[in-house]
């Protein structure tokens, strides 16, 4: 257990932090300052001036805020912070109903809920090089297309409507723009093939996921960046229940007995991913295929159904990672579909 517990809000700018020593909230005090790794290391100097305040002794607790986070966890891997990655959600749902929000009050929220949970705390470790270079690349692939189907988008409905005339010269309008898009795609694909082809363990892990029936280029990707090359999650069911595809049963003694099912705190990006997944699997994977027919044709909704079969591409990819073997459609790798 940490002696000493750090929640910190992070925006854009600046950075809150609150200490609470020995578990007491009562005794948490306030630093406000920048959001650049200058500061952060003046934070941390200015605290180690506490009686007893040890680094290994200390556990820092953030939301996961994306971009904003970055000096933060620069700073960490200098150093060697104990620092722990939380879902805001999980954080929310945590602390109950609360009135008022600031910047100071969210900071001290983090810090007691880092406090009482620390049993459950998840250390963050930080990627390597090229899989950080690799996610960046991805997330620009990802705004560029987002780009592309906002302006493809109302011509398609333009056609779809009967008005062909409109499509046809907004088309013509944008002609230049989605061609240089579509080539800028291109190249991050190419950038992002290259540098994983270039790192031996990168290249192992996507050959490795890319052997699973169903599971794509974007797919892998997506697993690889979301789970730090396979390092965040060695469980198949906690990170079916990261992705969203973990039924959940939600019944209470005799009079609430409503569907099982997933959880909407998920990440929605691998969802997705694995969604398109499974829709690939359930044509080209002979075994997924019959499972999914016969709980179709059993009366099973098709989407539900379809959750199954994402379950069961996590299973069998965290199983190829960890025997280093790539899949094969045997009994050795085949799950038993029930």
């Amino acid at each position: 257990m940490y002696k000493f517990v750090i929640g910190i809000d992070i925006s854009k700018l600046t950075l809150d932090a609150a200490l609470i020593v020995g578990g007491q909230p009562q005794s948490a005090t306030h630093h406000h300052l920048g959001n650049n790794v200058e500061q952060i290391a003046q934070l941390f100097a200015e605290l180690g001036k506490n009686p007893g305040f040890l680094l290994d002794e200390c556990l820092v607790c953030v939301e996961a805020t994306g971009l904003y986070a970055h000096p933060l966890l620069t700073f960490a891997a200098q150093h060697g912070v104990n620092l722990w990655l939380e879902s805001a959600v999980r954080i929310k749902k945590s602390i109950g109903l609360q009135r008022g929000k600031n910047d100071k009050a969210d900071a001290l929220r983090i810090a007691v809920y880092a406090a009482k949970n620390q049993e459950n705390d998840r250390m963050w470790k930080p990627a390597s090089a090229t899989l950080t270079v690799v996610k960046n690349l991805a997330s620009l692939r990802d705004r560029l297309i987002k780009s592309k189907n906002q302006l493809t988008v109302p011509v398609e409905e333009f056609s779809q409507m009967g008005d062909t005339r409109t499509a046809a010269m907004l088309g013509k309008a944008m002609k230049s723009t989605i061609r240089s898009l579509e080539a800028d795609i291109a190249a991050i694909d190419k950038q992002i093939k290259a540098m994983i082809d270039a790192d031996e363990n990168l290249k192992e892990l996507f050959a490795l996921a890319t052997s699973v029936v169903g599971i794509g280029t974007q797919t892998a990707l997506a697993l690889m960046i979301y789970t730090d090359g396979f390092t965040l999650f060695d469980d198949a069911r906690k990170l079916a229940c990261y992705a969203g595809v973990a039924p959940f049963v939600y019944a209470s003694g005799t009079s609430v007995k409503g569907r099982t099912r997933v959880s909407k705190m998920a990440n929605m990006d691998l969802k997705t991913a694995l969604h398109m997944a499974s829709l690939t699997a359930v044509k080209l994977d002979v075994q997924l295929r019959t499972y999914y027919q016969r709980k179709v044709a059993a009366g099973k909704s098709k989407m539900s159904v379809l959750n199954a079969v994402k379950a069961k591409l996590i299973h069998r990819v965290l199983s190829v990672v960890k025997r280093k073997q790539k899949y094969e459609n045997s009994a050795n790798f085949s799950l038993v579909l029930s």
